[in-house]
């Protein structure tokens, strides 16, 4: 093949796992010659970008990728909305900025799985605290101090903080002094990645100098000659060569495109867009995500300023990061789990685990399908994630074009497993909201939608839950690990290719996703670098 220009390395996708990949690449040998290709624009600097206030203001721009699902038929037939970053960065610089770990039984059982100690919690952990500059003093063998993400806790103290720690406190949940320690579970300070008042983004970060970034750029596919990837094709016909290595890392809804488009994948889907089949693997399968629902409640004093819209919710440093104090985690009662697994025709395992989290956010999100109450701090707002889905679903090609969205079908909520956790999560949110008497009037529930309490049957839950569930944008398992890469993050079938980003999560991790993919970047880049 001619190439227009050849690096060492090419990485596919200039989001969070890319840029660490390209930096971490660069530091370890300088005379690679590495090209870091991103399809929307570098905006590192833009104020909406950086700043804690403006960022949900970037939903429905061109600096995000809109996906909308299939329609669900066990949700009433809805289609679920999904945003990603569509810039340098990728979606570490428009996410919400939580910094959770998530359990150590989730990457327990993923070594498991794959049989490779390096992706157990302990395997990992050197990698967690390499990426991480922890905002205080701290436990050592848990945390980093020096790497280049810098985490903020407390310090804003709004006016409802002590009253919602001891709300949250009444289900039964402890308090819990480190949720980023390996165990969540219990009532914990939020942690974020906001610092001095500015999103800690991974190509501000990361150093990419001496890095080649391509920005506005499109890759059509990955090109394959006698087994191995040599290059990218761009969607304008020119071809970029690799002498190592092209690692993909466009995360779970889009590098499943990439790997299709270049013949890898199931030969049922290839064939419907008469692409030659290279190697069958199943690519687009096990897709997981952290379905969610927002729980909306009415305060008794608005003019108190205990939310964001009213005037009197003004004090400076409420403008420094999300406004929320604590985070709460929990396991749902075993029992629940047992009978969901005989509807589910599974096997419940029992032990340590988390199964739900619930954030508490003194305003309205924009999470929902419908508008729940107007932004003038009259109200706040429960969310309630379930952590530990068990339900499966797809992500396709909708056509041979790497610039149109895939077709995505997360089956939400297909499994009695998902429906228990989010209701035991959903019932404790409504305990801690119904036990602030003083401060909540009562729960404002959609139009045309009754109201629910913690007392509400199974049915009525499940009713809610089908009417406005949504995702939290934690996709992932759609290049899984295991399946379609090995555990050195190698594409079976196809030598100098891997695929770094979310779609390699085998099993769904209870967090946020961004500081477990630092980490998982982290211990990627350092395979490839030893083995070149």
């Amino acid at each position: 093949m001619v190439f227009a220009e050849e690096f060492d390395y090419i990485i596919v996708g200039g989001g969070l796992s890319g840029c660490v990949i390209a930096s971490r690449l660069h530091e370890a040998n300088p005379t690679w010659s590495i090209a870091l290709i991103e399809a929307g624009p570098d905006e590192s600097h833009n104020p909406m970008v950086l700043s804690p206030v403006q960022y949900p203001l970037l939903h429905e721009t061109p600096l995000e990728y809109r996906y909308d699902s299939s329609p669900q038929p066990q949700i009433l037939k809805r289609k679920i909305p999904n945003w990603g970053g569509r810039l340098l960065s990728g979606s570490s610089a428009v996410n919400y900025g939580a910094w959770t770990r998530g359990h150590a039984a989730d990457f327990d059982q993923w070594s498991r799985i794959v049989k490779d100690p390096r992706w157990s919690y302990d395997g990992l952990l050197p990698y967690f605290k390499k990426s991480e500059h922890w905002h205080e003093e701290g436990d050592t063998t848990q945390h980093g101090f020096a790497g280049p993400i810098h985490t903020s806790s407390g310090g804003r103290d709004y006016g409802l903080c002590e009253v919602v720690r001891r709300a949250l406190s009444s289900t039964g949940l402890p308090f819990n002094s480190d949720m980023n320690s390996g165990n969540p579970n219990g009532v914990a300070r939020l942690v974020e990645n906001w610092h001095e008042a500015s999103r800690q983004h991974a190509a501000v970060c990361y150093n990419l100098q001496g890095v080649q970034v391509i920005t506005n750029t499109i890759v059509q596919r990955v090109l394959l000659e006698n087994g191995r990837a040599v290059g990218v094709e761009l969607n304008n016909d020119q071809q970029l060569g690799a002498a190592k290595e092209v690692i993909v890392s466009c995360g779970a809804l889009r590098t499943p495109i990439i790997l299709m488009l270049s013949g890898i994948g199931p030969q049922s889907e290839l064939s419907k867009h008469q692409i030659n089949q290279v190697v069958d693997l199943p690519v687009g399968q096990n897709l997981h995500d952290h379905g969610s629902i927002n729980i909306v409640w009415k305060l008794t004093d608005p003019e108190k300023g205990y939310a964001f819209g009213s005037a009197a919710f003004n004090k400076p440093e409420y403008m420094t990061g999300n406004p929320m104090d604590w985070m709460a985690s929990g396991a749902a009662p075993d029992e629940d789990l047992q009978k969901a697994a005989i509807v589910d025709r599974t096997e419940f395992q029992a032990g340590a685990r988390t199964d739900y989290e619930v954030t508490v956010m003194y305003g309205i999100t924009a999470a929902a399908p419908v508008e729940m109450a107007p932004m003038d701090g009259s109200h706040i707002t429960t969310g309630v994630l379930c952590m530990s889905p068990t339900s499966r679903g797809t992500v396709t090609l909708a056509s041979k074009s790497a610039t149109d969205n895939p077709v995505i079908d997360p089956n939400y909520f297909a499994t009695e497993h998902d429906r228990a956790v989010l209701r035991a999560g959903m019932r404790a949110a409504l305990q801690a909201m119904e036990s602030m008497k003083d401060y909540i009037v009562h729960e404002t529930p959609p139009p045309g939608v009754p109201r629910i309490t913690s007392g509400s049957s199974d049915g009525e839950l499940d009713q809610r839950i089908n009417a406005m569930c949504w995702s939290w944008f934690h996709a992932g398992g759609t290049a899984s690990m295991g399946k379609v890469v090995d555990s050195q993050c190698r594409v079976y079938g196809v030598d100098c290719l891997r695929v770094v980003d979310a779609s390699i999560l085998p099993l769904s991790i209870s967090a946020h996703l961004q500081a477990p993919l630092y980490a998982i970047a982290e211990l990627a880049a350092e395979m490839i670098a030893q083995e070149n």
